[in-house]
């Protein structure tokens, strides 16, 4: 997973991320516990998900869910039905739509992507 965190000529935080992760970085920007100052919770259930203390962690959102477990995270937006993750889109031209809705990575590159984005905001 690739990704770069930046600026816009108005100061406004943009995110990039590689063709099939970009609802990673629509997360980031989208929920208030994504933000720089509220992840310490974040980092101690993955820590605590790396060492077997947990099984899975979930934390629903107003426009995206995240889910970690022990090897993976995952963010979906809450505008997509349950149901319908590993179905094939009804129409082949919103699958590149749906990509900014649905992403997964393991836990350990989730983890840096924090990292990165904690580091991005201190700035």
């Amino acid at each position: 997973m690739e990704y770069e965190f930046r600026r816009d000529l108005t100061g406004r935080i943009e995110t990039c991320f590689s063709m099939g992760h970009e609802a990673m970085g629509n997360w980031l920007l989208a929920e208030p516990a994504a933000r720089a100052e509220r992840l310490l919770p974040l980092f101690k259930i993955i820590a605590e998900l790396q060492s077997g203390e947990r099984w899975a962690f979930s934390l629903p959102g107003l426009e995206f869910n995240l889910r970690l477990t022990r090897t993976d995270a995952s963010v979906r937006s809450t505008a997509l039905p349950e149901d319908d993750l590993e179905d094939e889109p009804v129409d082949e031209n919103m699958d590149f739509y749906d990509q900014e809705l649905h992403a997964e990575c393991g836990l350990d590159d989730f983890k840096t992507m924090l990292d990165a984005w904690e580091q991005f905001n201190a700035q």
